[in-house]
């Protein structure tokens, strides 16, 4: 019994281990995050901001989460209110209404769309990137489409399927 004993204690410890949640297992929905710098070309002139993001969906795919983008030229802030994301492998696609803004472009209330992808999941664009918000119509969501415009993206973009 004294062999047997510590036998089985370690066989027991062996196989609570081993039946333990991992937390390298992929959340059950998806989420987007990010933070970094880009550049755009506006068509007159070359801005530069820096922008945060953090989305999450739920089990009936609402999502919830912010986003803020700071024109580093012009010296304004859009802060997002996200309501909609749209995650297809390493493309994350989000819709949202703007919370605060002090960018005549973005006024508050108006509803708005940006992109990014996560280059370890979608690596033929060959780094993480991000678009500038859009504008979009009221009833226009993250599952109507994407920004064509893509730009590189400075920083670290996460995307979980």
């Amino acid at each position: 019994m004294k062999v047997l004993s510590p036998l089985l204690i370690s066989l027991i410890v062996v196989v609570l281990a081993t039946t333990q949640p991992s937390s390298a297992i992929a959340p059950d929905h998806p989420s987007a995050s990010g933070s970094g710098a880009f550049s755009f070309f506006n068509g007159v002139r070359t801005e530069a901001f820096s922008y945060s993001f953090d989305a999450r969906a739920n089990q009936h795919d609402h999502a919830t989460g912010q986003a803020q983008f700071d024109n580093l030229t012009d010296q304004t802030q859009v802060v997002v209110k996200i309501n909609c994301l749209n995650v297809d492998g390493g493309v994350a696609v989000m819709t949202g209404r703007v919370q605060h803004s002090d960018d005549p472009d973005f006024p508050k209330s108006t509803n708005v769309l940006f992109a990014a992808t996560d280059f370890e999941l979608f690596p033929f664009f060959g780094g993480d990137t991000i678009t500038p918000l859009f504008a979009v119509p009221a009833d226009f969501d993250c599952h109507d489409g994407e920004p064509l415009t893509i730009l590189p993206a400075g920083g670290d973009i996460i995307i979980q399927p």
